[in-house]
């Protein structure tokens, strides 16, 4: 069983295409598990309007204590976000998606096939404009990730869209800490260490870049880039401390 988890907010431009290209792969005992952080357009809407007993909505409260965070608030919003989709995962392998991008063909039974002889798959992307006009053909030439838990922080290229793993790993993986942004760095530093990593370096997944995407607004302060990722090396030391005892 496939557990997909998609974490939304204010999604209604792009929710649809997503979703109709995850549905068409997926099995009658698939669940996709969306976490909404409060949207106020019609999001919600039109996720209800598929009626099916696949899509699994959970309404995500915010954290008071990230009210007082400055800079990059909505990134810890959208990292506790996808905990709460991933809290909620009943199938034995877990699929991340967001909000507005496409999945390309095959790309669950690829994975599924690369899944039986690892724990985790990291697949390459094509870039796509607000349209999705295809801009480019593929992201990396060659696998972009780092055999080094300290190098995979400082430069990670574990991207949650692009990630499908065995859904053991979470025990591991969750809770999320509430100082941590980047679900997919957090996931993607433990699960290098504990677990099988496999990249594919073809595309299966169609990325929208656009100005108002997580991607494009991904640029802060030297500063903060250094303390997300000072939080991050610290929290991962303590999961791995506890791990062991």
């Amino acid at each position: 069983m496939i557990s997909v988890c998609i974490a939304t907010y204010n999604g209604e431009r792009f929710i649809k295409e997503q979703l109709d290209s995850i549905l068409c792969q997926l099995s009658k005992e698939d669940e996709i598990i969306i976490s909404d952080d409060g949207s106020t357009d019609k999001t919600l809407e039109i996720i209800d309007s598929y009626n099916d007993n696949r899509i699994k909505v959970f309404h995500h409260q915010k954290d008071e204590i990230l009210s007082e965070v400055t800079q990059g608030r909505n990134f810890y919003y959208a990292t506790q976000n996808f905990a709460n989709a991933l809290s909620k995962v009943s199938g034995d392998y877990v699929f991340l998606s967001d909000q507005d991008d496409i999945w390309l063909q095959n790309k669950v039974s690829r994975c599924l096939e690369l899944l039986k002889k690892n724990d985790v798959i990291v697949h390459n992307y094509q870039v796509v404009d607000v349209n999705g006009n295809l801009t480019k053909e593929q992201q990396f030439s060659k696998n972009p990730l780092h055999e080094s838990v300290f190098f995979n922080i400082i430069d990670s290229h574990f991207r949650g869209c692009c990630m499908a793993f065995k859904a053991e790993l979470l025990r591991k993986c969750l809770p999320i800490p509430l100082n941590v942004i980047g679900h997919d760095y957090w996931i993607g530093a433990l699960i290098c260490k504990k677990g099988n990593v496999y990249y594919d370096l073809e595309p299966r997944l169609q990325s929208r870049w656009y100005p108002d995407s997580v991607s494009a607004k991904r640029k802060t302060s030297l500063l903060y880039k250094i303390k997300f990722r000072l939080n991050l090396y610290i929290e991962l030391r303590k999961r791995l401390r506890e791990a062991k005892n």
